[in-house]
């Protein structure tokens, strides 16, 4: 089980619970912002807007794996 997956169940338990942000992260035992950094994430999943990072290559440097077109 992925670490998103594990969090889709908590925040299903979160706000099935109907406690605060404040309350149900205080019973947990988890931080408040890690449960709101986790809301907005699976949020993003969910709409498509996972972020992606690329390499960029500058300057004419490269690693010896990739070819240059």
């Amino acid at each position: 089980m992925t670490e998103s997956e594990k969090w889709a169940i908590r925040i299903k338990e979160f706000v099935e619970s109907g406690k605060s942000q404040r309350v149900w992260c205080r019973e947990q035992g988890i931080k408040r912002s890690t449960l709101r950094y986790w809301l907005e994430r699976l949020d993003e999943l969910s709409e498509g807007k996972e972020i992606r990072f690329a390499k960029v290559v500058i300057g004419g440097e490269h690693d010896d794996n990739t070819s240059t077109v």
